[in-house]
């Protein structure tokens, strides 16, 4: 029974990239962006951390490689497991109950095994302002996501306790989209990959 925090990074408030050891700098206000102050208060919920205790949930948070080596900037007094980058995506997958992103592509592997996604948007302007490597595509979060899009701290613990509540069960409307988003839906990735493959050469 855990519930994964995993947000992507943003550029604009990160400093340059270390070529040597990949490796982003942070920016002097790190501490003070949006982003540190939503997912700080996120895990340091005492509201969530009660409901957490009452279901019998953990929390973990596994952000992206470029934020890895600043996880101190999120720990407080949370019970929290903070996954390194030693942690393989796939058992966060199978071990997970829940996700929490924010514009993470990661979670398409998650809602392919009919699992609960839920979106934290509270930088939504920014994030697609310039600032950062993204841009707007096809994929509308509130037209097309696998969960609901929140945009504060109070709205997403109160949605991850709603979740908890009903055993993080993937409710109908979410159900629809993933079904009508992936293709297939069985064991037979790797073989149609192979017969496409096959098929090419013969040509």
């Amino acid at each position: 029974k855990q519930i994964t925090v995993m947000p992507t990074w943003r550029k604009y408030i990160m400093g340059t990239l270390d070529k040597k050891t990949g490796i982003w700098s942070i920016k002097d206000d790190f501490a003070e962006t949006d982003f540190v102050k939503f997912y700080s208060s996120l895990l340091n919920s005492k509201k969530l951390s009660e409901a957490l205790k009452k279901y019998g949930y953990t929390l973990a948070f596994m952000p992206h490689p470029n934020i890895q080596p600043y996880l101190d900037y999120f720990k407080g007094d949370c019970d929290v497991t903070f996954l390194g980058q030693e942690t393989n995506y796939r058992d966060i997958y199978a071990y997970s109950n829940l996700i929490i992103t924010d514009y993470s592509s990661a979670v398409f592997d998650f809602a392919y095994l009919r699992k609960p996604v839920l979106y934290c948007h509270f930088d939504h302007d920014q994030f697609f302002g310039g600032g950062h490597s993204y841009e707007k595509g096809y994929f509308d979060y509130e037209r097309d996501g696998f969960g609901e899009v929140e945009y504060s701290v109070e709205s997403t613990v109160d949605r991850i306790i709603e979740y908890m509540e009903n055993d993080c069960k993937v409710k109908d409307k979410y159900l629809e989209r993933i079904d009508n988003f992936f293709a297939f839906s069985d064991q037979n990735n790797c073989q149609r990959h192979y017969e496409m493959m096959i098929e090419k050469r013969n040509k």
